[in-house]
């Protein structure tokens, strides 16, 4: 009996050290490695022609017990390009591998990580898929385009930071239900820039966080682009006949050019709602106010202002001086 009841406890302990060796086995995370990655700072610089440019610096500490030959970063986008790498001031060499709906980038130091050492790692790679141009707004003033971009760690991240810079004089979607998802930690603007900033303490390999921003940017700003690409290949042409001799021609190139500047003027000569506001504004004061009281006015971020007075300025329709430390805004008579 005794003899029974003891293998009866044997095989229950070998049955439950099984099961918890295979619960493990299902629980680890798929392609962790022994790499601690602390002070993690991720910036994206959007591009008004929807490229992104990311860079990521971070300090990668070997936690295992054998020298690192190479480690791999899981970067959730389609694709991309890796313009450089470096460990502590170093350029390495990287890889990419497309896997699924990510890119698994494989960093090679030049010699092996030794277990428990500290090294600097500066990625910078550029990529078209975080952006997507949804089309025109109401009044057809502005573009809707949004940005999503997901970090799915193969590896720990401790003080993670987060930060996206907007195209020059975009502004936040403010029709969206949440242009920003989730709730940004800090903001800041170099003046025709808006940086949003996210900060997680900590995340695990398996686990998530994604970062949503619905925004609009002036379609003068994209017009205008599309016409200058128009003037470049038509002075192309012109240079080309230029040189065969086509004196006539020459003669007519600064009509021309004319010609061009007024069309230009009649492609972003629309005048948004919030526009016409700053416009009115300015009639009632008078012709001219600080940029200051603009914004407050009219129930605007200092950001959209800029962007606003930067469209109208760049039209003629009005002009900024300065006076001491702010702006004072000039309606342009006819």
């Amino acid at each position: 009996m005794q003899r029974t009841v003891a293998r009866i406890i044997v095989f229950a302990s070998i049955l439950i050290l099984s099961l918890s060796f295979l619960n493990g086995q299902a629980t680890a995370a798929p392609g962790a490695q022994d790499i601690l990655m602390t002070n993690m700072y991720v910036h994206a610089k959007l591009g008004t022609d929807c490229a992104t440019q990311i860079l990521i610096d971070t300090t990668v500490k070997n936690i295992g017990v054998s020298d690192l030959n190479y480690f791999d970063m899981r970067i959730d986008v389609r694709g991309l390009q890796v313009m450089s790498a470096r460990l502590n001031g170093s350029v390495v060499n990287s890889s990419a591998t497309s896997v699924n709906n990510y890119v698994i980038v494989t960093i090679e130091p030049v010699t092996p990580i030794p277990s428990g050492a500290l090294m600097v790692l500066n990625l910078n790679f550029t990529t078209q898929c975080l952006q997507e141009q949804i089309g025109l707004n109401g009044d057809g003033s502005m573009y809707i385009i949004h940005l999503i971009y997901y970090i799915r760690p193969l590896n720990e991240i401790h003080n993670l930071t987060f930060s996206a810079s907007l195209p020059p004089h975009a502004v936040l979607h403010s029709e969206a239900a949440a242009p920003l998802f989730p709730r940004a930690t800090s903001n800041y603007t170099d003046g025709t820039r808006t940086v949003y900033v996210w900060e997680t303490d900590i995340l695990l390999p398996g686990q998530e966080i994604v970062h949503i921003i619905k925004y609009l940017i002036p379609a003068v700003l994209l017009d205008s682009a599309s016409v200058t690409t128009d003037n470049s290949l038509a002075i192309g042409l012109l240079a080309a006949i230029a040189a065969a001799g086509a004196v006539l021609i020459i003669e007519r190139i600064p009509a021309w050019l004319k010609l061009m500047r007024t069309r230009e003027v009649i492609v972003s000569g629309k005048i948004s709602t919030q526009e016409q506001e700053i416009l009115d504004l300015l009639s009632k004061r008078g012709g001219s106010c600080s940029q200051r009281e603009i914004y407050e006015n009219l129930d605007m971020s200092q950001a959209m202002a800029s962007m606003m007075l930067t469209s109208l300025e760049e039209r003629g329709l009005i002009k900024r001086l300065r006076s001491g430390r702010e702006n004072i805004v000039h309606i342009m008579e006819d």
